[in-house]
């Protein structure tokens, strides 16, 4: 390994903001308003900014945590500050699981909705070559330098926002129906609020990742814990606004899987339609640049001091983890060519409760460390703990089983991997 070689801090606090929307701000937003439409009926114009409050919870635990550290990994430094080497091990594995998992599903959910402008992509070999394309593309681009790999983020980032943003204008201004009145009418006794609750909840994931770069951000002890807080803020203004625009333009969001391109629709004609898939699939790609960043980081600060080969390797021109990426990457295929968009979802659903669950536990311990961002009392960690304990409550038999397996495999590679002197003793 070359130990003079070393990242390069050039992310300031706006392109933290930038990349913690785009964290967030997927695919997802795209089919928001059908799936909560479903479960809340009209009520679903206030899902958005109802559940936005235990999510803002979650980011007051992940801004303190992050206030603490500089260096790379995120939620694996929190707990292994806090708890000792293992747990931090196996919080950076399931992190890192996310990660590659959700770049492999979303690799295939680009495939699906470009197969709305062109059939033929969604199978065979047009299929594989999209995805090995993608991926490459991505792992190129982060291999060459962060810098690079930054503005990947903020270009496509703005290609997401721009038709988007364009759509609430457009339908706010059309007006067509107005779905106040009816948002007042409680939804019925038999609604599923956790599965709204869930859902939702999971719709604003992804902030969670945006500290793990953190060795190569101008000042994150700083600028993470705001960065954070405001991105989440604006995600949660999105969210709402983009539900507002479809309920006025469609009234009944039901009868439409792709609500905001069928409301696009509506209100603009066909091209309005093409448009929001255009961005959707801006969005998707955007995502994946910002998993790529976080996934191969983290994978890189779980390797520092212990005896897992190159992983730890940074590139002497590039200043970037050039193995770690390329591991990433490779291994993302792996996931993503047999895979389905659906499954691989369901696996970095899972795998992303353990950050959420051992950050907020870890809080509390890690005020000793040193002086950081606060937030007020023991409530807002607490609160965090019931939010990440919501979760793991409702994992099926099946969701159980594949976390188990998960952790027991990350558990052999702790004991396998074997921390050095340096490493038992980093911090």
């Amino acid at each position: 390994m070359q130990k003079n070689n070393h990242l390069l801090r050039t992310v300031g606090f706006w392109g933290l903001v930038a990349m913690c929307i785009n964290a967030v701000v997927g695919s997802g937003v795209f089919l928001l308003p059908y799936e909560s439409y479903v479960l809340l009926g009209p009520f679903s114009l206030w899902a958005p900014l109802l559940f936005a409050v235990p999510v803002f919870i979650l980011v007051l635990c992940f801004a303190e945590a992050a206030s603490h550290f500089e260096q790379p990994g995120g939620a694996y430094l929190y707990a292994r500050a806090a708890f000792g080497d293992f747990v931090g091990f196996e919080t950076g594995w399931m992190n890192w699981l996310a990660r590659v998992t959700s770049l492999a599903s979303l690799s295939n959910a680009f495939v699906v909705a470009l197969g709305l402008l062109l059939p033929a992509v969604t199978s065979g070999w047009p299929r594989a070559t999209i995805i090995v394309a993608m991926i490459a593309i991505l792992a190129a681009i982060h291999f060459a330098g962060v810098r690079y790999g930054a503005a990947s983020i903020y270009v496509l980032t703005l290609g997401k926002l721009i038709p988007l943003l364009g759509f609430i204008l457009v339908a706010l201004a059309a007006w067509k129906t107005n779905p106040f009145p009816g948002s007042f009418v409680f939804p019925s006794p038999e609604t599923k609020w956790i599965d709204a609750a869930l859902f939702m909840l999971f719709a604003y994931a992804g902030f969670e990742n945006v500290a793990v770069p953190a060795g190569e951000f101008k000042n994150p002890r700083r600028d993470l814990p705001l960065a954070l807080l405001a991105g989440t803020l604006a995600v949660a203004v999105l969210y709402v606004l983009a539900q507002l625009a479809a309920m006025s333009a469609l009234g009944d969001l039901s009868q439409s899987e792709t609500p905001i391109a069928s409301a696009a629709a509506a209100v603009i004609g066909p091209a309005g339609a093409i448009i929001v898939t255009v961005g959707a699939l801006l969005s998707m790609a955007g995502t994946n640049s910002g998993t790529m960043l976080e996934g191969s980081r983290m994978l890189y600060a779980l390797s520092l001091g212990r005896r897992l080969g190159p992983l730890s390797y940074i590139h002497p021109r590039f200043h970037t983890p050039g193995v770690a990426i390329i591991v990433h990457a490779l291994l993302a295929l792996a996931f993503a060519l047999p895979g389905s968009f659906r499954q691989l979802a369901l696996l970095s659903a899972v795998a992303r409760l353990a950050t959420y669950l051992v950050t907020c536990l870890a809080v509390l311990r890690l005020r000793t460390l040193n002086e950081g961002f606060r937030t007020p009392g023991r409530i807002v960690p607490l609160f965090g703990l019931l939010v990440s304990l919501l979760f793991v409550v409702n994992l099926d038999r099946r969701k159980i089983f594949a976390a188990g397996v998960a952790l027991a495999v990350g558990g052999v590679i702790y004991w396998a991997s074997r921390p050095t002197a340096e490493g038992s003793t980093r911090c």
